[in-house]
């Protein structure tokens, strides 16, 4: 499966804590407004960080 096919906020809900993944950048303000929700509604902490070179945006499960 591609990155462009994978939903954000399944991809989030079922990731583990220490894990990763990576979408494209076009879908940043997405991603973020899906693991601030889900952070607050599931008790998690997710931290996000963008790469520009690579035109990605990583979410890590901290908690």
């Amino acid at each position: 499966m591609t990155e462009n096919q994978v939903k954000v906020r399944p991809a989030l809900t079922d990731l583990k804590v220490g894990g990763e993944i990576t979408f494209p950048i076009a879908k940043t303000k997405s991603v973020r407004a899906q693991a601030s929700d889900l952070g607050l509604i599931l008790d998690r902490k997710y931290q996000t960080e963008t790469d520009r070179e690579k035109r990605t945006i990583t979410v890590t499960r901290l908690k």
